[in-house]
């Protein structure tokens, strides 16, 4: 059992993966493919060590890019439904991609894509990140996923490490954009606490530690959920930039009237791993007052005289969205 192995048995993440959901098996030519992704990827990191080989109606191709491992392989062996519960289960899907669960159940072949870089497991190892190779293969995956796409629409896309559902149309608009929002899935909470009338709404990211070693928790304030999922996003892609989170009480300001504290825990009574806690003390959006779950609208109300100073409580059960916690 070689090296990667034997850290993937050992519970360590070494490789993105993301699959393309489609109605009917596409037509993949290799050359054409390999075209189009070397065109993305530029001159750098050019595609090498070609395999392309079949196993009845599965389809593998496998080839060096980057200094990473890429294997596709396209088939018809669907997978259970099942397999996307945590990204049907999010509860801003009906929000972003309200078909999402027609094309899990109507999908009757997939192409799937996973990138890999031995770096990766010997960091683990070591228990250091020197490289930041997860964003180098995650923009792998995502450019060779958009290769794959220009040539055969798919019907939906799955990003394993966030557990996120994208149209094709989304997924390319935010890979050239904003590729963050892509490798971090950002799940709102609510305890149902009132501050002047308005409820609290915070927000927890998924994928945040793939890129910078641990997660982020925005605490409950009397905001937007919109304003909730733009801040975790900016506040990662910013971090991601400089290449390690804000230090520890630093403070952070978004946009103009926002002030937020930067808090580095090792754990809290919901969670129990190191996390990053983002405290709102001044915002300059207010007003999320959703009375159901599926009632996102924003409600204009007056700017109520809040500056952080009055803190959540936590009780067992939290609506709209569930409890505080690493999503």
């Amino acid at each position: 059992m070689n090296f990667v192995a034997r850290m993937k048995n050992a519970g360590l993440e070494t490789a993105t993966e993301c699959t393309l959901l489609y109605a009917d098996m596409p037509r993949l030519d290799a050359a054409d493919f390999v075209a189009r992704l070397e065109q993305a990827i530029g001159p750098n990191a050019a595609v090498s060590d070609i395999r392309d080989h079949a196993a009845g109606s599965t389809r593998f191709l496998s080839f060096m890019a980057g200094g990473c491992a890429v294997a596709i392989e396209a088939s018809k062996d669907t997978r259970p439904a099942s397999v996307y519960f945590e990204a049907l289960d999010w509860p801003m899907l009906h929000r972003t991609f309200p078909e999402a669960e027609e094309a899990v159940r109507n999908h009757t072949a997939h192409i799937q894509i996973a990138v890999e870089a031995e770096y990766d497991a010997v960091a683990n190892a070591l228990g250091m990140r020197a490289v930041n190779t997860s964003f180098t293969r995650s923009t792998l995956a995502g450019r060779a996923a958009a290769a794959i796409c220009r040539t055969a629409l798919p019907l939906a896309i799955h990003w394993k490490h966030s557990e996120m559902l994208f149209k094709p149309g989304p997924f390319l608009r935010e890979l050239e954009t904003e590729p963050v929002e892509i490798f971090v899935k950002v799940t709102p909470f609510s305890s149902n606490r009132m501050i002047d009338g308005v409820r609290t709404v915070g927000g927890s990211t998924r994928g945040a530690a793939d890129l910078l070693g641990c997660e982020v928790v925005l605490e409950e304030a009397p905001v937007p959920v919109d304003w909730v999922m733009r801040t975790l996003h900016c506040f990662v892609a910013r971090c991601h930039s400089e290449g390690r989170y804000l230090p520890h009480l630093a403070t952070y300001a978004p946009g103009k009237g926002d002030i937020m504290i930067v808090r580095h825990l090792d754990s809290t009574p919901e969670i129990d791993t190191p996390h990053v806690s983002l405290e709102v003390r001044r915002a300059d959006e207010f007003g999320f007052d959703a009375t159901e779950a599926d009632d996102l609208a924003l409600a204009k109300v007056k700017k109520p005289d809040w500056d952080g100073r009055d803190r959540r409580q936590r009780p067992q059960s939290a609506k709209p969205f569930g409890r505080r916690g690493l999503a």
